[in-house]
C-alpha cells in the first residue's frame, strides 16, 4: 500500500509538472463555411487540408456573424452583446478580460498579428496599451475600415511592437504578418510557452492578391461558374462526412442570375479568382508557421470570423485626400471596366460568389442564418487530437476562449486589476477535441445587425433583419429550407423567451 500511495504521488507530481501547450489561434476574415478544400471547397489548401487531416474538423461550429461581435466574443468568452460589441467595432466594456491578459500574467509569451481588434479590455486603439500584454505585435489596431493589402490607408494605423510600420512597395499583408510570426517563433525564449493569435485579412476585401496566386484560378472559375462550384461542393462535403447525406442545397442567391445567363463572365470569374488567391495565401501562410512548429507541443486553432459577404463599397477617396497613405487615387466599385487584384482598386466579390463561399447554406455574412455564422474549425494538437475525425459538436467561438484557458491550466477571473469580470460564456472543447463528449450548450443564441437566432439541441429558431420567427429542424435540414415555425408554435415561443431572455441579461 506504501509503494502504491508513493506512486500515485510520484504520477501526481508528474502530470502537475506536465508542461504547458503553446497555443496558436489562426483566424481567416470573411471566409465562408466551404471554401477550404478539407471543407469542400476547390480552392487549393493543402497546408490546411493536411492540417485537418492530423487533427479534427468541427461540422457545426458557429461565430458571431460580424467581425467586432466575433472578435470580442473570441478574445473575451464571453457574448459580443456582454461586452457591449453590438456593432461591426467598438470598444470592449469595462467588464471583461482577455485571453492575452491573463496568459501574459501566467508567464506565457504573447504575440499577435494581423488585424489587432479587441486584444485588451483596456483601449486596444493605442498600442502603449497593447504592449502590456502583448510582448509582440505587428498589425493594424482601431481601423475604420479594411484596409489595403499592399499599401497603407489614412484610417489604419499599422504598427509593429509599438512603433509606426509603412508597408514597403512591393509587400503583401498576409506575407509581411507571416514573416514576423516566424521572426517570433525563431526568437522567442523556448522555456516559455507562448500563445500566438494570427488574425489574418484575408480573404476581407477588397480583392487583392498577388498576380501568380491570381493565375492559378482564372481559367478555373471561367469555366466553373457559381452554379456548379455550389452543386461541387455540397457533394464533396457530404462524401466527406462533413454534412449528412439529403443535404440539399439551398437556393441560388436570389440576385444572380443563371451562369450560363450571366454577362461578363472574364470579369465575374476574375473576382472569384482573386478570392481563392486570397486564401491560397493565407494557406501558405499556415504552411509556414507549421513547418515552424512541429515537433512542438502545440495547440493549433483555424477559424473564420463569420460568412462570406455579399456587400459592395462606396468611394473611397474624397476631393483634396486619397484613400491611400501615398496619394495614390483607388478605383472603386463592382463594374466589369475595373479588374480585380492590384492595390489601386478596391472591388468586392459579391452576392452571388458569396453565395458559393457560404455552400451549401442560405444568406452571408451579417446574418443569423447558417450562411452568416457557420465556420469551419480544425483543431490540430498532436498527441492528443485523435487524428481525421470529425466531430457533430455543437460548438461557439466563446468555446475557444474557454478551451485557451483550460489547457493553460488558468481559471476564468472574477476579477482583474480594477475590474469585476462577467462569468464565463464559453465551454471548454477539451475533452471533445481529446475525442471524448463534453456537457454541452442548453442553448446559443444571436444577435446581429437585427437579425437573431437561438440553437436548442437540433433546433434552431432564426428570423431575418425585421423579418418572422422561422422554424428549422437541423438534423435533418441544415441548409433551412422547410420552415416548421407554423407546424410547432410551441416551440417557437419556447425558444422566443430564451432569446429574449439571454438578449436582456
Amino acid at each position: 500500500m506504501k509503494r502504491l500511495l508513493i506512486l500515485l504521488c510520484l504520477l501526481s507530481s508528474f502530470a502537475a509538472a506536465a508542461p504547458r501547450p503553446n497555443i496558436i489561434v489562426i483566424l481567416a476574415d470573411d471566409m465562408g463555411f466551404s471554401d477550404l478544400g478539407c471543407y469542400g471547397g476547390e480552392i487549393q489548401t493543402p497546408n490546411l487540408d493536411k492540417l485537418a487531416a492530423e487533427g479534427m474538423r468541427f461540422s457545426q461550429f458557429y461565430n458571431c456573424a460580424l467581425c467586432g461581435p466575433s472578435r470580442a466574443a473570441l478574445m473575451t468568452g464571453l457574448h459580443p452583446h456582454q461586452v457591449g460589441m453590438t456593432q461591426w467595432t467598438g470598444l470592449l466594456t469595462n467588464n471583461c478580460v482577455t485571453m492575452f491578459e491573463v496568459l501574459k500574467r501566467a508567464d506565457y509569451t504573447t504575440c499577435a498579428v494581423g488585424r489587432l481588434d479587441m486584444l485588451t479590455a483596456e483601449d486596444w486603439h493605442d498600442p502603449q496599451n497593447l504592449s502590456h500584454h502583448v510582448d509582440r505585435y505587428f498589425g493594424t489596431t482601431g481601423h475604420q475600415g479594411p484596409g489595403n493589402y499592399f499599401a497603407n490607408t489614412r484610417n489604419t494605423a499599422f504598427y509593429r511592437d509599438g512603433k509606426p510600420y509603412t508597408i514597403p512597395d512591393g509587400g503583401y499583408k498576409t506575407d509581411l504578418i507571416t514573416d514576423f510570426t516566424i521572426e517570433f517563433l525563431q526568437q522567442r525564449d523556448k522555456t516559455k510557452p507562448f500563445l500566438l493569435y494570427m488574425a489574418h485579412y484575408a480573404p476581407h476585401w477588397p480583392l487583392h492578391a498577388k498576380a501568380a496566386d491570381i493565375a492559378k484560378y482564372r481559367e478555373l472559375y471561367r469555366k466553373l461558374g457559381w452554379d456548379a462550384a455550389r452543386e461541387q461542393r455540397l457533394k464533396r462535403l457530404v462524401e466527406s462526412g462533413i454534412l449528412p447525406a439529403g443535404t440539399k442545397l439551398s437556393p441560388r442567391e436570389a440576385r444572380a442570375a443563371a451562369w450560363s445567363e450571366a454577362e461578363h463572365l472574364d470579369w465575374e470569374a476574375e473576382r472569384m479568382a482573386v478570392f481563392a488567391a486570397q486564401i491560397d495565401c493565407l494557406d501558405q501562410s499556415v504552411g509556414r508557421v507549421m513547418e515552424a512548429v512541429r515537433g512542438t507541443n502545440t495547440l493549433v486553432f483555424f477559424l473564420s470570423d463569420n460568412g462570406a459577404s455579399d456587400k459592395a463599397v462606396g468611394q473611397l477617396d474624397k476631393p483634396g485626400q486619397t484613400w491611400r497613405a501615398d496619394g495614390k487615387r483607388t478605383r472603386v466599385g463592382n463594374k466589369p471596366d475595373i479588374m480585380p487584384g492590384p492595390g489601386d482598386t478596391f472591388v468586392t466579390a459579391g452576392p452571388a460568389w458569396a453565395n458559393v463561399s457560404n455552400s451549401p447554406f442560405r444568406q452571408h455574412k451579417q446574418s443569423n442564418h447558417e450562411g452568416g455564422i457557420s465556420a469551419p474549425l480544425i483543431a490540430w494538437w498532436p498527441g492528443v487530437v485523435p487524428a481525421g475525425k470529425i466531430s457533430p459538436e455543437v460548438s461557439h467561438i466563446t468555446d475557444i476562449t474557454a478551451t485557451v484557458f483550460d489547457v493553460a491550466g488558468q481559471n476564468y477571473p472574477t476579477a482583474f486589476d480594477n475590474r469585476v469580470v462577467t462569468p464565463l460564456a464559453g465551454k471548454s472543447l477539451l475533452p471533445v477535441i481529446k475525442g471524448g463528449t463534453r456537457a454541452g450548450h442548453e442553448s446559443l443564441c444571436w444577435a446581429t445587425s437585427g437579425s437573431k437566432a437561438v440553437r436548442m439541441g437540433d433546433w434552431k429558431l432564426v428570423a431575418a433583419s425585421k423579418g418572422k420567427w422561422e422554424l428549422y429542424d437541423m438534423s435533418t435540414d441544415r441548409t433551412e429550407l422547410h420552415d416548421l415555425a407554423s407546424e410547432q408554435p410551441e416551440r417557437v415561443a419556447t425558444m422566443a423567451k430564451v432569446f429574449e431572455a439571454w438578449h436582456q441579461r
